[in-house]
Order: C-alpha cells, then structure tokens, then sequence
C-alpha cells in the first residue's frame, strides 16, 4: 500500500459521486437542528448590517439552531437593553435570512 492512503469509496447508499462539501456541511447543520450554512454565514457575516453597528458594537451572535439565536451580550447593561429588543432582532434576522430563521432570540451574558 502506498503513502496515499485508501482509495476513495462511497459512503453506503449515497451512490458513486462525492457529494459536494456545502452539501455535507448543510447536512451536517441539519441532523445537528442548526441552520443552513449559507444563513449562518450571512447571519454571521452581516450581523452589524443586520442588528445594526451600535447594537453590533455590544453583542454577537453565538449559536443559530432549531430557529432559536442565541446572542452573547459583552455587559450586562447590553443583556438588559437586547432582552428589550428580541422580538426586532428576530424580525430583521427573518429579513436578512428569510421568512421563519428565527423565531426566538436568547440573550445571554
């Protein structure tokens, strides 16, 4: 047997092509009750566009899974003031993301 390692085989049941990485990922992400990868990119990517940069200067996103964010407030004065703000925050995720990606917003310090 060469360096190389073993050949390349088919995972049972998926056929004779590779699936595409994207693909495993997002199926990974779904058996594990998280987004696509492609919402947590954007969400991650344009949280400060999406909450906008004042809010996104004390708080980010942390976890995005069965529709529930979780944000991480840097403070607690901020955890108080986004607790306020969860049912915005979930509507402009919903904007960013698409109709039902968030449903609930957690905040936590």
């Amino acid at each position: 047997m060469s360096g190389r390692g073993r050949p390349w085989e088919p995972l049972p049941g998926r056929g004779s092509v590779p699936t595409p990485v994207r693909d495993a990922l997002d199926h990974l992400a779904a058996t594990m009750g998280m987004a696509s990868i492609e919402s947590i990119d954007r969400l991650f990517l344009s949280w400060a566009e999406i909450v906008g940069p004042d809010v996104a200067d004390h708080c980010r996103p942390k976890r995005l899974s069965d529709e529930v964010l979780t944000v991480e407030a840097f403070d607690q004065q901020w955890a108080t003031e986004l607790s306020w703000m969860t049912e915005l925050i979930a509507e402009r995720c919903c904007d960013a993301l698409g109709d039902g990606a968030v449903r609930e917003v957690r905040i936590v310090h």
